[in-house]
């Protein structure tokens, strides 16, 4: 019996040790998706040359290449807005004030 008991108790634990990991490693757990987000930001707008969460800031580089700063301890996220743009060639600058 005790053997049994003890069996049970391992396949039990194990059963919830497997179900707590795929919880934290579903496509919708929270930060691999916001992670996942600030650094794809750039390849959804391809007009946006700077982005942010107000914890990180990205950049796209003249090749194209994104950098992304860290992330600050204990920093919540915001959604991630475009903080520059490239210009528009078809639109003149705007005259200095």
């Amino acid at each position: 019996m005790r053997i049994f008991m003890r069996t049970a108790l391992a396949a039990t634990a194990l059963v919830l040790a497997v179900a707590s990991a795929r919880a934290q490693t579903s496509p919708s757990a929270s930060p691999s998706a916001a992670e996942a987000s600030i650094h794809a930001y750039g390849d959804r707008d391809k007009t946006c040359v700077a982005w942010s969460d107000q914890c990180r800031s990205c950049v796209r580089g003249a090749d194209d290449a994104v950098s992304c700063s860290n992330i600050g301890i204990a920093c919540q996220p915001a959604a991630i807005a475009c903080t520059a743009r490239k210009p528009d060639p078809a639109k003149p600058p705007a005259p200095a004030k």
